[in-house]
């Protein structure tokens, strides 16, 4: 209606600007060129005005759908001691379906699909369950909207982990958040902090069982393959890097001298706190738990015959005798 009122308001004053026009032979060119770029400038304002109350009405619009949608989801806020079997879930096919828990340790991540931090947790959890066999560790994604496939299929990730409330109910927490659960469904430990939550899930596996190396296995094994490291007959040096330590800035001048580095592969792993995105990083800390790495720089120096040795602080004097026996 607003749009009809203010297009004939805009032709009305076309019409009176066109008649009001002088008719002296000597003027009409002049005149018909200001009445020209008048109207297109008058046009231009009406459709900008009317694309203006195009949008204000559309965002109307949603806005009230989603208050409408809101109004309707069952809001569910799980503590401590509650159960995740409380809540109405749906597999990726729509179906209404129960948790399925591990028998040994549970984690549970609980997404949105419109969230980038949401998407970089999918990731991570493929190195998560790389080193924390299936075995041991079962992971399972809760999504409050829709499941996206795309980003399973991406990640390697097993749709019998995944589920959704389909819009129906929603956890009382911010996305990403990872709840530790039992084989119960039972919460013993959530955090919206991933890395605390991560800490704290390997504090548990590594108390309960005396698995420490075989971590450390599946982690070395991790790296050769992100590293593509084939050749083994010759020293592979991971190196846990920091931006802006000294200490790290001094060891670098050492390991990249010519006359040294011709002695092993240097690849950098780089704190997890790194603002670089194409560096490899040591996403929520995991690996720095994993070799239990307390100074940057570090080192893992992985040897043939699946033998490997960690490289805390040493002085740069004894460095290289260190890594490579020189």
């Amino acid at each position: 209606m607003i749009q009809y009122i203010l297009y004939k308001y805009a032709l009305k004053q076309y019409i009176l600007i066109m008649a009001s026009v002088v008719t002296k032979e000597g003027e009409i060119r002049m005149v018909q060129k200001k009445v020209f770029i008048s109207s297109i400038c008058f046009f231009l304002v009406v459709i900008i005005a009317l694309s203006i109350i195009v949008v204000w009405q559309r965002n109307q619009i949603q806005g009230k759908q989603a208050e409408k949608a809101s109004a309707n989801v069952n809001m569910i806020d799980l503590r401590y001691g509650d159960s995740f079997n409380e809540l109405q879930i749906f597999d990726i096919e729509g179906n209404s379906v129960t948790f399925a828990f591990g028998e040994k340790n549970n984690i549970l991540f609980y997404l949105s699909a419109s969230c980038q931090s949401c998407v970089d947790v999918l990731r991570f959890s493929e190195r998560l369950q790389a080193i924390f066999s299936e075995e041991d560790l079962r992971i399972s994604f809760l999504w409050c909207d829709n499941i996206p496939v795309s980003l399973l299929e991406q990640y390697n990730i097993n749709t019998e982990n995944c589920y959704s409330t389909n819009g129906i109910s929603a956890l009382g927490a911010s996305t990403p958040s990872a709840y530790i659960i039992d084989n119960q469904g039972r919460i013993t430990y959530y955090n919206s902090d991933i890395k605390i939550t991560i800490e704290k899930l390997y504090n548990q596996i590594t108390d309960l069982q005396d698995n420490l190396e075989k971590l450390q296995l599946n982690a070395n094994q991790y790296l050769m393959r992100e590293f593509n490291l084939v050749d083994l007959t010759r020293k592979q040096v991971v190196y846990f890097y920091m931006e802006g330590c000294p200490d790290c800035a001094a060891a670098d001048a050492i390991l990249n001298s010519e006359d040294i580095s011709k002695d092993f592969d240097l690849h950098y792993l780089y704190k997890y706190d790194d603002t670089e995105p194409f560096h490899f990083k040591d996403d929520y800390a995991l690996f720095r738990l994993v070799y239990g790495i307390k100074w940057y720089p570090s080192f893992l120096v992985l040897q043939e015959d699946e033998t490997y040795k960690i490289v805390g602080e040493v002085p740069l004097e004894t460095l290289m005798n260190e890594i490579v026996g020189q």
